[in-house]
């Protein structure tokens, strides 16, 4: 078959990632991939040589709003007319509605992936997103209830639930030592990542628990706001935020305790990343479906409610105190990598394109 992913760039980002390992992996297995972006960022994630990528505007002849979005209309619309394929898999909302706003114009099966909670999205991209989803001839979500956001729109259409694979790079040998006392977590400084509450839910332990550090990796707009809570608390010295690392697996890999504390997710990576590796992971049970996906609670981690400062704490403090229980149950989360294997995730997106291209 030949398969033509569009999203807007490929540098950094769950989606992203996705893209160019199943470009990898469909094109091992004998396929013809191509991309296209909207930009020409450099990729974060290898891609193959022979797969063919095609940016709508290059970073050296951008000029202002108007006149780049002309730009990119009128060379999408060349594009589509002009490339010959079997099917678009499309990704994220801005690029999903550019594509299905086209749609008469493309011969190709169309399948769309939803990678966030449709719920966030701005108005204006719900309202279109909804109007244009049936479009598809197939979609792809990361959890059921992303899917049911979309509800009988797509009712006629072939929908399958795929969840990510695990970065091969975290499939590591259980690890074998005594644990950092360290407390980790991961991602932007942004309010959904409600990096405030695992601030809060550290600050009802830390006096118990005097030899333990909170580590919170990213950057981002409330990089302020959250240093000025810790200085409130006390803590300065006790909750770090050295900002975006490319080595998280290292930094992660013998903390303590991993705590994913968002109001919403889609597919959490880091949280699985972190599940897969043995750390003994604690996640509130956030809009979006993800974490509840991954984790059973009691069984391979612990989920809490979302926003409840004392739940987040007592299962931090049950977790610290009971160190045999913490190692069990992140035994268990290494099973993940078995369940998300990539092989077998993009297997199945293999097959679903196939079922969608030759109904």
């Amino acid at each position: 078959m030949n398969i033509t992913f569009f999203i807007g760039g490929l540098s950094g980002g769950g989606a992203e990632r996705v893209v160019c390992n199943l470009s990898n992996f469909l094109n091992e297995r004998g396929h013809t991939v191509s991309i296209l972006t909207m930009g020409d960022d450099i990729p974060t994630y290898a891609i193959e040589p022979v797969i063919q990528r095609k940016c709508l505007i290059n970073q050296n002849e951008r000029s202002f709003f108007l006149l780049n979005s002309v730009r990119r209309i009128y060379r999408f619309i060349k594009y589509i007319l002009n490339h010959k394929t079997d099917c678009y898999v499309v990704f994220l909302p801005v690029t999903t509605i550019l594509l299905l706003t086209f749609r008469r114009l493309i011969k190709a099966k169309v399948i769309a992936s939803e990678r966030m909670d449709p719920a966030l999205y701005p108005q204006k991209y719900k309202k279109k997103l909804r109007k244009l989803a049936n479009r598809c001839d197939g979609w792809i979500f990361q959890t059921n209830e992303q899917q049911l956001w979309y509800g009988s729109t797509l009712d006629k259409i072939r929908t399958e639930v795929i969840s990510n694979a695990i970065n091969s790079d975290f499939i590591l040998p259980p690890y074998n030592g005594e644990r950092k006392k360290t407390i980790v977590t991961s991602g932007r400084l942004a309010s959904r990542k409600n990096h405030k509450l695992l601030i809060a839910a550290f600050f009802s332990i830390a006096s118990d628990f005097p030899d333990y550090t909170l580590i919170i990796y990213g950057e981002g707009k409330m990089r302020n706001e959250l240093e000025n809570q810790i200085e409130s608390l006390g803590l300065k010295n006790r909750v770090l935020l050295p900002g975006y690392t490319t080595g998280i697996r290292d930094n992660i890999y013998d903390a303590s305790l991993y705590v994913l504390s968002s109001d919403s997710e889609g597919m959490p990576n880091a949280l699985m990343e972190a599940m897969a590796m043995g750390v003994p992971s604690i996640s509130t049970d956030c809009d979006g479906g993800g974490a509840r996906f991954l984790i059973e609670n009691g069984k391979n981690g612990l989920l809490v409610p979302k926003n409840d400062v004392e739940a987040l704490a007592a299962a931090m403090r049950d977790l610290l105190s009971h160190p045999e229980k913490a190692e069990r149950l992140g035994e268990e989360g290494r099973k993940l990598c078995e369940r998300l294997a990539p092989e077998k995730i993009y297997g199945e997106w293999e097959e679903f394109i196939k079922d969608v291209v030759n109904n």
